[in-house]
């Protein structure tokens, strides 16, 4: 017996010392993973909009990483959206080095990482069918930039993050998205409802580049409780716009003259996540201190989203606030989103705007498959 149960031994201690050798050999590896979605707008009314419904393909992306070693990863991402430029498309295109869990160095383009939902920019992983307008409307951050990046984490059951940041980025403020072309667009439909003489941006402010720096640090208790802190600081800027002023020729009539202005600002926010059991909230707080001209201004934007998973199914709701310039508006929200299977999803959600001038409400469906 002891002769059996030697031998026994010597053949799990030889087994163990194989798999031990079997996982020190690092294998290569390589995701390729994509997905299109096709998505629904409609809305009870629009002034001065050609069609207030339509249906369009909104986003068909491509996701790969290569992880030759353990400590290197190159990620990239392409997003095709109609009627942006291919530059626009390009999400991501990086490389990572990981000397310690503690310390990376990240170089190339990458989403911002200054908020959790701009991370959840790409449909498959939003839960909502629209994203915030703090996101989709890139006042205070843009979506990326090419820039490179000191991240990293300690800790377990409570950790710390923080992530740190250097580089450029394409200005980029209110572009249109969606079949009607509407998301994106809110803040020019309610000044031209208005009538307001504050400045407008020329489209032409989305060609030029330029350089900012920023960080988050976010505290982390396992995955009930996640708070961040975040800033960005861009280089002040030569803002392209127009103002509307009285037409001295035409009393009581405006026209639209062109004025650059210096820009200055300074952008700062907060975020949280609850999750208990199938129960999540989220919520972000963000603001920007902004000079034009040598006038102060204040820009705020806020969200709270509250979703609970009920197996394939995830009903959710959503209230924000925006307030930028002389405009100001509330948006409510309510949808579902049902997976089904990991290929596909389908998301309904019923949103409206309140504002002083006009209340808008609409619908928006999509349909996402992935591979």
């Amino acid at each position: 017996m002891n002769k059996l149960t030697f031998a026994i031994g010597l053949i799990l201690l030889s087994v163990g010392v194989g798999s031990l050798s079997a996982q020190d050999v690092w294998e290569p590896q390589t995701n390729i993973t994509g997905y299109i979605s096709t998505e629904f707008n409609g809305f009870s009314e629009l002034k001065d909009y050609r069609n207030s419904y339509g249906i369009s393909l909104s986003e068909a992306g491509i996701l790969t990483s290569y992880k030759p070693t353990k400590e290197l990863i190159f990620k990239s991402v392409f997003v095709y959206r109609p009627d942006f430029t291919f530059d626009q498309m390009l999400n991501e295109a990086n490389v990572q080095y990981s000397v310690t869990r503690g310390f990376n160095v990240k170089a190339g383009r990458f989403l911002t990482p200054l908020s959790p939902m701009n991370t959840y920019y790409y449909a498959p992983v939003n839960t909502s069918a629209t994203l915030p307008t703090i996101i989709s409307n890139y006042e205070f951050f843009p979506l990326n930039m090419d820039a490179i990046s000191i991240n990293g984490s300690a800790g377990a059951d409570f950790s710390v993050s923080y992530d740190v940041f250097a580089g450029g980025f394409k200005n980029t403020t209110w572009m249109k998205t969606g079949p009607v072309g509407f998301f994106g667009n809110e803040i020019v439909y309610y000044k031209d409802l208005m009538g307001s003489r504050a400045s407008y941006i020329d489209p032409s402010f989305n060609e030029t580049y330029n350089v900012a720096f920023g960080g988050n640090l976010t505290l982390k208790y396992n995955d009930f409780m996640h708070l961040g802190f975040s800033a960005f600081k861009p280089k002040d800027d030569i803002l392209p716009g127009f103002i509307r002023v009285e037409d001295s020729e035409v009393p009581g009539s405006f026209v639209e003259t062109r004025v650059d202005v210096d820009l200055k600002r300074f952008n700062y926010g907060t975020n949280l996540k609850l999750k208990y059991n199938n129960t999540k909230i989220i919520a972000e707080l963000w603001k920007g201190d902004l000079s034009t001209g040598g006038i102060d201004k204040d820009l705020e934007g806020a969200f709270v989203e509250l979703s609970h998973n009920i197996d394939k199914i995830t009903p959710y709701t959503r209230y924000e606030v925006k307030s930028t310039d002389d405009v100001k508006y509330e948006r409510y929200t309510a949808g579902v989103m049902y997976k089904p299977m990991f290929e596909t999803t389908f998301k309904l959600e019923y949103l409206m705007y309140e504002q002083e001038v006009e209340d808008i409400q609409g619908v928006v469906a999509s349909f996402i498959y992935s591979f």
